[in-house]
């Protein structure tokens, strides 16, 4: 059972970043629960309401989305999803590349999976040794 359910997400999760990327409003509606919260690697939060409203008026479009290190928990009727997202996307016309790791928590409601939240962090280009050292960059606080 626990690897149908398994199987069950990652195929919602398939259809949700095709849904994003297609810019099928309806499909991702019918993905994401009423009470969604959606928090962007900026830290900027979204609704439901919000995140739809941004996709409908094309302020964000997704134009490649390749998830990878996927990790899918289940517990009862909460699955949390955690990974890597590798995604091209133009947002208020800047095209962006963007690596985030997320979590994303699915929850089934009557019946069904919907994604209720997301959280992604941004992954650092790599950088020379003594740009991202702790002690290099505190170095002149002591």
């Amino acid at each position: 059972m626990a690897h149908d359910t398994k199987t069950e997400l990652s195929s919602l999760e398939d259809r949700r970043c095709a849904a994003l990327i297609q810019g099928d409003i309806a499909g991702i509606a019918e993905l994401l629960s009423d009470d969604l919260l959606w928090t962007h690697s900026s830290a900027r939060q979204d609704t439901k309401a919000s995140f739809l409203a941004a996709l409908t008026e094309r302020a964000t479009r997704y134009l490649e989305i390749d998830r990878s290190d996927e990790n899918i928990r289940v517990r009862g009727d909460v699955a949390v999803i955690t990974g890597v997202a590798d995604m091209r996307a133009v947002v208020n016309g800047e095209e962006k590349v963007l690596r985030n790791r997320y979590l994303n928590v699915w929850t089934r409601e009557d019946g069904r999976w919907r994604m209720s939240a997301w959280q992604s962090t941004s992954v650092p280009r790599h950088r020379s040794p003594e740009s991202t050292s702790f002690r290099a960059s505190h170095a002149t606080l002591r």
